[in-house]
């Protein structure tokens, strides 16, 4: 195990010495495991969001805090007896995390609008639903200046129970300040959105146009008290959508798909307007099988930008789409790319540039280790640098370490810990114990007679590696996790 801390530890020096850190890593207990939302934090590590049945059973939003090269930190569940799943983490240091999903463990109908409210620890403060006696399911949020939440999806609680755009606006305690439903005759869907000042917001999607009878992006920019500024629709002949966006000063750069009347095949399709409103247009990348373009991040001060897509060609594994992460650069010339191709769907769920000029890409892949879906996080280094997605996966349970944990003739408890962690065994021999910091710092070193305690309560939060060693013994090592 030392010469592992070791090891690791030059690892790490050698990826920060010249500023890459990059990793492919897999998260679950072989349930069904989807990653949908990422947000960074200060320290650099990450938290995830998204929907698992690893926890109880029945699928549930949650959260997962993993450090700055993706190993396991805790991880926590919420949600009630149904089903409930995370789609967007959003952070604010000192307050916590808001989860923004759906569920149809509370509220009015099938599916409803879900928000819960969770400490900087992952404990659950408050949860509540919102929505009709219809389907709601959120697809996207974003944080507003007075702390509230903007959720925007999808709702058929309406007439024609065909889906509208939903939009919902809360406060910081989750109370409703106004909802907003746009929609007609089809089927409409709001699927992202960004803050363009700290007042107004930026809405994409898809609207049905009536008189076409095609489907059309949607754009909409509208002011945190819910008024429209502007709203318009782009799409050639065909049907188009909007997926993400993300902005370039002024510009909104927007990407999503579309198909013709001819065949139900999509292409790939990016987009640009102003923030007055200006449409600069859109392109069409025609590509063999299915592609479309899912998500958007713009990254370093060259107009880069770092675009997954949803690929099902000759090229792709079978029984689904891979997906590619691609960088393209000004005038949208296509630069570099990386895969992530494993038998059966593989999904992104978002992808964040990162403090370092690089990028993370949250998803799942489907049947990798066994059984449904498992989360995938992918870390981008900067200039480029990417994980391989063929060697070098680390995987990891989804589910946290359960207490009290038992190692041969110890018993190591609580963990996750926050003030005292208490070994206990019966084999006086060991009679030294060493902890260690996730990059091989040493931390603690003591001695140890069969009943030992070591004070953690100065201790940061995040995993610790300890040692227990003794004359004529095998040292027993574990992970600790010190919220």
């Amino acid at each position: 195990m030392g010469n592992l801390i070791k090891m690791c530890f030059f690892v790490f020096c050698s990826l920060n010495s010249f500023g890459q850190i990059k990793f492919f890593n897999i998260y679950t207990n072989n349930g069904s495991d989807q990653g949908q939302g990422v947000v960074q934090l200060e320290d650099s590590s990450y938290v995830i969001t998204g929907a698992s049945s690893s926890f109880s059973g029945s699928s549930q939003a949650f959260l997962m805090h993993v450090d700055s090269l993706g190993n396991y930190l805790w991880s926590n569940s919420y949600g009630g007896p149904e089903n409930e799943s995370g789609r967007r983490v959003l952070y604010k240091k000192n307050f916590g995390f808001f989860i923004c999903g759906f569920t149809n463990s509370f509220g009015n109908g099938g599916f409803d609008n879900y928000l819960a409210k969770v400490d900087e620890l992952g404990n659950l403060e408050w949860e509540k639903a919102y929505g009709g006696e219809g389907w709601e399911r959120v697809h996207d949020a974003a944080l507003t200046k007075d702390t509230g939440v903007i959720m925007v999806g999808e709702t058929s609680s309406n007439f024609s129970d065909n889906q509208d755009i939903y939009i919902v606006r809360t406060d910081i305690l989750g109370d409703t300040l106004w909802t907003k439903t746009i929609g007609g005759a089809g089927d409409d869907f709001a699927t992202s959105i960004n803050s363009f000042t700290d007042s107004t917001f930026v809405i994409t999607g898809q609207i049905y146009v009536e008189d076409s009878a095609l489907v059309k992006v949607y754009v909409t920019y509208i002011k945190d008290d819910g008024t429209v500024i502007w709203s318009d629709i782009i799409g050639n002949d065909g049907n188009y959508w909007s997926n993400d966006f993300t902005f370039n000063g002024n510009q909104i750069f927007g990407v999503g798909g579309c198909n013709d009347v001819i065949t139900d095949e999509p292409d790939m399709v990016a987009y640009i307007y102003d923030i007055a409103g200006f449409s600069w247009g859109e392109s069409k990348v025609v590509a063999a099988g299915k592609q479309e373009f899912k998500n958007i991040v713009n990254f370093g001060p060259t107009d880069a930008y770092y675009i997954t897509n949803s690929t099902e060609d000759d090229f792709s594994n079978v029984n689904g789409p891979d997906v590619n992460v691609m960088k393209y650069v000004p005038t949208f010339s296509f630069e570099s790319s990386m895969n992530i191709g494993f038998p059966n769907p593989d999904v992104s769920g978002e992808i964040i540039r990162t403090n370092d000029g690089g990028a993370i890409v949250v998803g799942y892949s489907t049947g990798y280790i066994s059984g449904g879906n498992e989360v995938f996080l992918v870390k981008i280094g900067p200039n480029d640098d990417y994980p391989s997605s063929n060697s070098n996966i680390v995987i990891d349970n989804i589910v946290s370490i359960k207490e009290p944990t038992e190692t041969g003739t110890f018993k190591i408890y609580p963990n996750p810990v926050d003030k005292l962690l208490t070994i206990q065994t019966d084999d006086a021999r060991y009679n030294s114990i060493r902890i260690m910091s996730s990059i091989g710092k040493e931390i603690v070193v003591s001695d140890f007679q069969k009943t030992s305690q070591v004070d953690v309560s100065n201790f940061e939060s995040g995993l610790y590696f300890m040692e227990i060693s003794g004359v004529g013994v095998s040292t027993i090592t574990n992970q600790i996790i010190v919220k």
